[in-house]
């Protein structure tokens, strides 16, 4: 077969806190593959990559594979898988509705829910409680139950653990801070008890779920210890190494309903479990645990007669590994997948109406949404409009200085005009200027070069006029000698 299982959440993977949905389909999805089935694990985009964004893209997806068999562990899911065609069964391990009681959700969790029991074909239930809890809201949903429609699929308990033993008492306990679970009056008992004994503490693991407020805050104390959410082999070495595991919560419908994931996670690990009588989990103890309204001789029980622990311990894994183990808590989820078995529909008018309520609730949120983008469109335009407003005004201040940088160079281009024609005029008295100085430069050198020529005359006619000079003197000397000699 070819079996396809829709959940929500991460599956189990190393250093990754497990939610209980993907467990559910986790342990499936392992049984059916060693039966021979071939599966195939989906969840949401927000989930893991690859995964489903929308209801019509679940739809697509499934349709895609084609499987012969499909299993929802989330009711919201049911719906549109039913739309596939195969046999779907949708599993109800959670009393769905009265979490929605607590959580105020409970109009459109009963919606959802009609919706999800009018697509599906079979449904699975994790204890007796739940069975008789959904009978009265499936026959609503349309659902003949003149034929028991359910089946009865425990929740898996871990198998193989090894058990080891602690010197000082350790209880465990845990659980998110849902509004339907609140384990702080009865913690504060065993905390009080346990100081008036001197001895044992108390490990919480699990916390404030993701995307959600806390409802309750744990109490603060020196023998309590919060570990937070921790991954799933984390978890269960924890478990393996202590002595008693804690449930004891406020008496509620919801918590009369629930069996819990970390309930099975106890007994597989050898856990003997501290309950009310009230607890569905009291409905399988059968020695493997106390179920007691007061928590301190219980508790005194406990830390009293180890070798009672270890009795009832072994008792909870010899109970694990029967009727918490896959070939027994799947017996009647597998033979279902061989048949295919349909349980008859009746239409009713919730259903209509629940259909018609999703549908005006999908258009809400459609025009919700379209709202919301209205709401953005007109804020980004407002925005548009202001920075539009402010570049008008940087124009226009950018406008009245390229006016003003216009007159400036007009203003310039005018000097320069200006300029250019003193220059121009400047250069002309220049070029006349030198062509004068030229002019009387050359009338200045002829006349230079007469004056020369006058001087070199003159120079000629000194020259011959101290030459007639001295000749003259020779005359006169030689006229002079000859006087001289006539005496």
């Amino acid at each position: 077969m070819r079996i396809l299982i829709v959940h929500h959440g991460k599956r189990p993977a190393a250093d990754q806190p497990v939610t209980g949905g993907a467990l559910r389909a986790f342990g499936m999805a392992q049984a059916f593959e060693a039966a021979g089935h071939r599966v195939r694990l989906l969840s949401r985009q927000q989930d893991e990559p690859g995964g489903f964004s929308s209801e019509e893209d679940l739809y697509q997806r499934a349709r895609d594979w084609g499987p012969d068999r499909i299993i929802a562990t989330q009711i919201e899911d049911a719906p549109a898988l039913g739309a596939v065609g195969a046999p779907i069964a949708v599993d109800l391990y959670a009393p769905r509705v009265l979490e929605a009681a607590f959580e105020g959700t409970l109009r459109k969790t009963s919606v959802d829910t009609l919706r999800a029991l009018a697509a599906g074909d079979v449904f699975l239930v994790s204890n007796p409680r739940q069975r008789w809890f959904w009978m009265g809201i499936l026959a609503m949903a349309g659902i003949d139950v003149r034929t028991d429609p359910t089946l009865l699929v425990p929740l898996l308990a871990p198998q193989g653990m090894r058990r080891r033993t602690s010197k000082t008492p350790i209880f465990v306990a845990g659980g998110g801070s849902w509004p339907w679970q609140d384990p702080v009056p009865a913690l504060n008992r065993v905390l009080e008890h346990l100081d008036r004994r001197g001895e044992g503490k108390v490990v919480w693991y699990g916390g404030v779920p993701e995307g959600t407020e806390a409802t309750w805050i744990l109490p603060t104390h020196p023998r309590l210890k919060a570990a937070g959410w921790v991954d799933r082999d984390t978890l269960l070495r924890a478990y393996s190494g202590a002595t008693a595991a804690l449930d004891w919560m406020v008496a509620n419908p919801e918590r009369n309903l629930a069996f819990s994931f970390r309930h099975a996670d106890y007994l597989g690990c050898g856990l003997p479990i501290l309950t009310y009588p009230d607890s569905p989990i009291a409905d399988v103890l059968r020695g493997t645990g106390w179920a007691s309204h007061n928590i301190e001789a219980t508790l005194d029980a406990v830390l009293d007669d180890p070798e009672e622990v270890s009795r009832r311990s072994r008792a909870a894994r010899r109970l694990a590994r029967t009727q918490f183990a896959p070939e027994q808590a799947f017996a009647a989820l597998m033979e279902w997948l061989i048949t295919g078995a349909r349980h008859a529909h009746s239409p009713t008018d919730l259903v209509d109406r629940a259909q018609m309520a999703a549908e005006a609730a999908r258009a809400h949120q459609v025009a919700a949404a379209a709202g919301e983008a209205k709401a953005r469109a007109e804020a980004e335009v407002t925005q548009k409009r202001g920075e539009v407003t402010a570049l008008n005004v940087q124009i226009q201040t950018l406008t009245r200085s390229l006016d003003r940088m216009t007159r400036a160079m007009d203003e310039v281009a005018g000097f320069k005009r200006e300029a250019i024609q003193l220059l121009g005029n400047q250069s002309a008295a220049d070029r006349l200027s030198l062509e004068s100085a030229v002019a009387e430069n050359a009338l200045l050198r002829a006349d230079v070069e007469k004056k020369s020529a006058e001087i070199r005359a003159m120079d000629e006619l000194r020259a011959r006029l101290e030459n007639d000079v001295e000749n003259l003197r020779r005359e006169l000397k030689s006229i002079q000698d000859r006087g001289r000699f006539r005496r």
